[in-house]
């Protein structure tokens, strides 16, 4: 009976050492965006979103977003460029220094409406250029991998839009997969719910709850993020 609890412990042994190491994290982000409504089917829209640890309060992430859309029927597609910069990956650590990426982007989605809700299908392209030398920017020296991005949303009113001059709000809910083209294929998946409230005809309060369960590009460790999010959307009409 020796031989066999010895196989059995080897075996023991070696699932541990190849076991996943998952992280648990608590994170805010507060975000501004501004959309710019050019004509009922062209619109510019630019975000920042600040990501921080709860406790202690260490920097995450910075990101900035800037897309061109055109919407033709039910589609809207999108094409800009994303700029990063991440901070501590794990908040007990902190970081020494910070790590840029520019990301030019592609997207299309599908909006499919009910007379209750819509159901919007986004796929997302990220061409990821990731500063890889602390000496040198991202421009001079960086590492180059595809994202790719499918998100399946659901938008539910909750009120009458009747009730305020057409302004309603609004449940979204979300999950969306990101895969990579090389080194560790999954990248995260993103589960979304999140609250539109209209505060007048120009401004919308988005604030609501993302899951995140992510591996970290190149190694075996992954994040279990819990994130509350704070966002104020601002739109400006420029046509007539």
């Amino acid at each position: 009976m020796k031989r066999p609890t010895t196989l059995f412990l080897f075996f023991l042994g070696c699932v541990s050492a190849h076991a996943q190491e998952i992280f648990t994290q608590y994170n805010y982000w507060i975000g501004y965006r501004n959309q710019l409504i050019f004509s009922p089917n062209l619109y510019w829209t630019n975000d920042i979103d600040n990501r921080r640890f709860f406790d202690p309060d260490v920097a995450l992430q910075f990101i900035a977003h800037s897309r061109i859309h055109y919407r033709w029927k039910q589609l809207d597609f999108g094409g800009g460029v994303t700029y990063s910069v991440a901070f501590a990956a794990k908040n007990n650590e902190g970081y020494k220094h910070s790590t840029a990426e520019i990301r030019p982007v592609t997207e299309v989605q599908h909006d499919l409406r009910f007379a209750k809700f819509s159901i919007q299908n986004r796929f997302r392209v990220d061409y990821r250029f990731t500063e890889n030398n602390v000496e040198e920017n991202v421009f001079e020296s960086s590492t180059y991998v595809t994202r790719y991005r499918y998100r399946l949303q659901f938008r539910i009113p909750l009120t009458n839009p009747e009730d305020r001059n057409g302004l309603a709000t609004t449940l979204r809910i979300s999950d969306e997969i990101m895969v990579n083209s090389k080194k560790n294929t999954f990248d995260q998946n993103r589960f979304n719910a999140t609250l539109d409230i209209p505060l007048s005809q120009r401004f919308t309060l988005e604030t609501g709850y993302i899951f995140i369960h992510q591996q970290r590009y190149g190694r075996d460790e992954f994040f279990d993020r819990h994130v509350v999010r704070i966002s104020l959307v601002h739109r400006i009409t420029l046509s007539d």
